[in-house]
């Protein structure tokens, strides 16, 4: 699982961390579960985020794989309640269009426009990382237009 915190106060927003949540693999799915559990509580006691945001489930043609990004997504969101945490979800569609203007870009593009609107020296390389980056990167920006809107009325 990988996750991003950004400070989105600067012109370009800025990674503050990112990077995995992996699991030992062998586990049971319930010692998996544990360890994302623990490490999302640390996180989010060290960075102290104002939200939590997470890609919305979509039909998926693996049913495994599913479950997985199912369980995993619950336990994200059962830490961000018990922090108090604004959950904002998105899909990967509004993910791609918020970041590269194009619902439909590969990865690679979405990491490519990652780099540029972040100023980053290298790119995102690993791809749950360049997801949570994007996720974050995307809220950050629908808070500011949201914040901007309620100031125009």
């Amino acid at each position: 699982m990988g996750y991003a915190f950004l400070d989105p106060s600067g012109d370009p927003a800025r990674v503050i961390a990112c990077g995995l949540v992996a699991p030992l693999p062998g586990g049971t799915a319930a010692e998996r579960l544990l360890v994302i559990a623990t490490a999302l509580d640390a996180l989010i006691a060290e960075h102290a985020p104002g939200a939590l945001a997470i890609e919305r489930l979509y039909f998926n043609k693996n049913a495994k794989t599913a479950m997985a990004v199912a369980e995993a997504r619950g336990v994200a969101l059962l830490c961000a309640a018990r922090a108090g945490l604004h959950v904002a979800e998105y899909t990967p569609q509004e993910v791609k269009q918020s970041v590269t203007g194009n619902g439909s870009a590969d990865k690679k593009a979405v990491q490519r426009m990652l780099r540029i609107l972040l100023s980053l020296e290298e790119p995102l390389r690993q791809d749950n990382v360049a997801d949570a980056v994007a996720i974050a990167l995307t809220h950050a920006q629908r808070s500011k237009f949201e914040s901007a809107i309620a100031l125009a009325r």
